[in-house]
């Protein structure tokens, strides 16, 4: 290779390191996410703190509120997959009942409608409607995966590809790049915590 292409490289990552260190710390907490190992979540509390600095310097307001939520279900989800089980033991991969998948599709349906309106109306947020798409089901999808809750990554699988398409339009492609990564490993999450749930039947 050029060495124009390795000081492109080199002075994209000089202006964007909090992008790259975020990028990095996701893939790793995705991954082991996937593999059922707890240790996703700590890396999960650095993703999260860098990609708050990022959406909010970019507009990305709800993006940024939604960093907070992940903060919480980080530290809730590291004591729940430890202690959700019975007697307090090691929490086990299970499925959603129909009833709250009825009730999280209706509310989600709701709450992506009043903030895209709020947003759109009050702020100067990029993208409202989709961006509140990409927050309300993250905040589903997130609260279902500190439960182990299979379905959480059938939200993941779309989420990433919306958020794919909106980050490529921001012009954040470290981010890009993340999230296309993501909805590969969201794939092979749901096809790992399925054979899990197949062994536990819980």
């Amino acid at each position: 290779m050029s060495f124009d292409f390795f000081a492109a490289i080199f002075q994209w990552l000089t202006g964007n390191y909090l992008e790259f260190i975020a990028v990095i710390a996701g893939i790793t907490g995705v991954y082991l996410t996937a593999r059922l190992i707890v240790w996703c979540w700590p890396i999960a509390v650095i993703n999260v703190v860098l990609s708050t600095i990022i959406f909010y310097n970019e507009k990305l307001y709800q993006d940024a509120i939604l960093q907070v939520f992940y903060l919480l279900m980080a530290f809730y989800g590291w004591y729940n997959w430890l202690h959700g089980g019975t007697n307090k033991t090691e929490l086990a991969v299970s499925r959603m009942k129909l009833k709250y998948i009825l009730f999280f599709l209706f509310s989600g349906g709701l709450f992506i409608y009043l903030f895209g309106f709020v947003f759109s109306t009050y702020t100067d947020a990029a993208l409202p409607y989709w961006d509140a798409t990409t927050t309300v089901w993250g905040i589903i999808g997130t609260f279902l995966m500190a439960s182990k809750k299979i379905e959480n990554w059938i939200i993941w699988i779309i989420i990433d590809l919306l958020c794919t398409g909106i980050y490529f339009y921001k012009e954040l492609y470290g981010f890009t790049a993340l999230y296309f990564i993501y909805s590969i490993l969201a794939i092979y999450g749901f096809i790992a915590w399925y054979k899990e749930f197949k062994l536990t039947k819980v």
